[in-house]
């Protein structure tokens, strides 16, 4: 092997080691953070302990001096704890939180080869003084003993009650196998954990090393006999394998007092004495995950696309050239479309992560702003296997973040104020997720005061957002919290104040396709309702004809497609017309209007019966269908600019590039203005 190629395989070696410590770290973050919940809970303590542990382990064989020494102190303490000498209390929860967020910090710091992040001595000394609270006070010095002189020595005699403690004598035998490796652990990790025990030989059996032609490097050929002399039980010593799991073998024996050492120092243990507790080696399992790049994935997911825009181009020139879908090659064409969507969601899948990543970060957060504000608050989490897309879970913590300190600090009130209101002093706050009409929901919903209209609308027009007298509904109201600067907090806080929180929230949620929905009930409580596309990658949508040019609407808002009959249609008002529909009527708005082009009324008109997340309805008129398909995104401010009315845009199977509709906005600003027209003029 020439040295670039144990250089690469070195560099890859570290990567599965920096991949594994975000594991540990992340599911460190999720157990601390429900800690406070089941404090007495001893596994979890275990789990977090473990944690560490292999972290610790894994930077031992890597030399990272730094992250081994401070991790070694984070689960010294941790032991206490384990061993119910300390007890588990809010304080020592934000010091373990500290510690995960300086591990994060170390490991950071080696994963960038930068320089070495130090640990603040705040922190150490936190550890530091857990350590010494968990260690037994010596006993006072007595005052009333008669000092003695000896060779000029003063020394007062004290009296000592020694135990019969009588070191006990273990043989043990440790076998690897080569998983144990791979997870970048090493047989002197667990050395270094016997040797705090007691004393300990040890003796290297390398009798099963083939010839150095026979040798395969993936493969452990070593055993080691120790010899473990400590005042520790059984118990004790075979807790430090525990953490190996399947892939450290070990079989620990006692051995009987009056057998004498031999000559390899290594005595023979006696069998009859104890009930042999060996652990037998286990089938291996075939792992069930394969760790990949993510930005092998996202390129995957780029191929797909070109692949789809393709099939598109097929369809195409299917149609131009008159092929029928039922010939030969429209059969064979089907056939590899439905194989492409299999393929597609099979990869938008493989992108897709829990959202209880981000829900149980929010933990720690909640417990922070509740001290910060003095508030008591409790967190119900709901719907945490929900799956989304990682593009879009990346750019969703911050939003929740901001929500979640916003519902603490503005909605839910102070427990005397909650005590007097006849509520319960401890607040709730509930984040849920789940999926609707093809679209992500994530629901911040909070038991507090709810949203005060008239002091929003006073506050907006003192900070000169809006004009004294402008008339506004009440969903407009509510939406200019989220207008730059706007807060309606007297006094800047930690917490709050400054107007930037909700505006980075709207901000956040447009880059990614998400909408924002309130419904408030003074007294009762607020919900803040975030609607996400699954993926911002492909949709399924409905390609139609306006004006001699092609549109996409998504396939998720079609409630059905009917033909418009215009005798059927009446005018409200100007530029407001209604059409029967079921046992009530629809507001009606033309595709022509959006555009901005006047109807020639040359085409049949369809039209789209189109409803939102509200289950608010609408009547959109087409010109014709083209077809229906899935369509690659692709995003209009990045690559053009923002088009009102357009979310974002595809390329069809001809070349040309196709907007995709905003369904929202139909709902939201076209259908108000009307609205606001009308009534000004009624």
């Amino acid at each position: 092997m020439s040295a670039t190629e144990f250089t690469d395989d070195m560099d890859a070696i570290r990567q599965i080691f920096f991949d594994e410590c975000d594991e540990q770290l992340a599911l460190l973050e999720e157990e601390l953070t429900t800690l406070s919940d089941e404090p007495e809970d001893k596994e979890k303590i275990n789990t977090i302990f473990r944690c560490v542990h292999s972290i610790k382990g894994g930077a031992a064989a890597f030399g990272m001096e730094e992250l081994v020494k401070f991790s070694h102190l984070f689960e010294s303490v941790l032991d206490l704890f384990r061993s119910g000498a300390l007890s588990v209390t809010t304080e020592s929860i934000a010091t373990f939180l500290k510690c995960k967020d300086a591990l994060c910090d170390i490991v950071a710091a080696f994963k960038n080869e930068g320089a070495a992040c130090e640990v603040a001595p705040d922190i150490v000394a936190e550890l530091e003084r857990y350590l010494h609270s968990g260690a037994p006070e010596p006993e006072p010095f007595p005052e009333d003993v008669e000092m003695d002189d000896i060779f000029g020595m003063a020394f007062a005699p004290v009296k000592i009650e020694i135990e019969a403690l009588v070191d006990q004598r273990f043989s043990i035998s440790l076998r690897v196998t080569t998983e144990f490796y791979e997870r970048g652990d090493d047989v002197r990790n667990i050395l270094i954990a016997l040797k705090e025990l007691g004393t300990l030989q040890s003796e290297v059996n390398t009798d099963a090393v083939p010839l150095i032609g026979d040798i395969s490097p993936e493969r452990s050929y070593l055993t080691w006999n120790l010899l473990l002399a400590t005042q520790k039980s059984r118990g004790d010593v075979e807790e430090i394998f525990e953490w190996s799991g399947d892939d450290l073998q070990a079989t620990v024996t006692l051995i009987a007092d009056n057998v004498t050492d031999g000559p390899a120092s290594l005595p023979v243990a006696v069998e009859e004495k104890i009930d042999l507790q060996i652990k037998k080696p286990t089938e291996r399992k075939e792992s069930a995950t394969v760790r990949v790049d993510i930005q092998r994935i996202d390129k995957l997911v780029d191929l797909i696309g070109e692949l789809v825009i393709n099939q598109g181009a097929i369809q195409s020139q299917m149609r131009r050239n008159k092929v029928h879908g039922d010939s030969v090659l429209g059969n064979v064409v089907t056939a590899q479309e439905q194989l492409i969507h299999e393929l597609q969601e099979n990869v938008i899948t493989m992108r897709a992560y829990p959202i209880k990543t981000v829900f149980q970060k929010l933990g720690r957060v909640v417990r922070e702003t509740a001290r910060l504000t003095e508030k008591q608050v409790r967190l119900v989490l709901e719907g945490e296997d929900t799956e989304v897309d990682r593009s879009i879970l990346e750019k969703l913590s911050d939003p929740l973040t901001h929500m979640v300190r916003n519902a603490i600090d503005h909605g839910i009130e102070s427990p005397q104020a909650r005590s007097q209101a006849g509520k319960d002093p401890e607040g709730l706050l509930r984040l849920r997720a789940f999926q609707r009409s093809g679209r992500i929901i994530v629901e911040i919903q909070d038991d507090g005061a709810g949203l005060d209209a008239d002091r929003i609308y006073e506050k907006a027009v003192e900070k000169k957002i809006i004009e004294r007298g402008q008339r506004l509904d009440l969903e407009e109201i509510y939406s200019l919290i989220f207008e730059p600067g706007f807060s309606t907090v007297a006094e800047v806080t930690d917490v709050s104040g400054r107007g930037v929180g909700m505006d980075v929230v709207k901000q956040s949620l447009q880059q990614i396709n998400g909408r924002i929905f309130i419904s408030s009930v003074k007294g009762k409580g607020t919900t803040f309702s975030i609607s996400l596309p699954f993926t911002l990658s492909v949709i399924e949508g409905i390609i139609f004809k306006a004006e001699g040019q092609d549109f996409v609407i998504p396939v998720n808002n079609v409630l059905e497609t009917i033909i418009f009959d215009a005798k059927k249609a009446f005018h409200v008002g100007e530029g407001k017309y209604g059409y029967p529909y079921r046992d009530g009527y629809l507001s009606v708005i033309y595709a022509s209007d959006i555009i901005g082009t006047s109807s020639d009324g040359v085409y049949q008109k369809i039209c789209f019966v189109i409803e939102n997340e509200n289950e608010e309805k609408l009547a959109f008129i087409v010109d014709k269908i083209i077809d229906h398909s899935r369509f690659v995104v692709k995003n209009l401010e990045d690559n053009y600019r923002k088009i009102a009315c357009f979310s974002t845009a595809t390329i069809l199977g001809d070349g040309n590039v196709a907007f995709i509709l905003d369904v929202e906005f139909l709902f939201g600003e076209l259908l108000k203005k009307r609205e606001g027209s009308l009534e000004e003029r009624v």
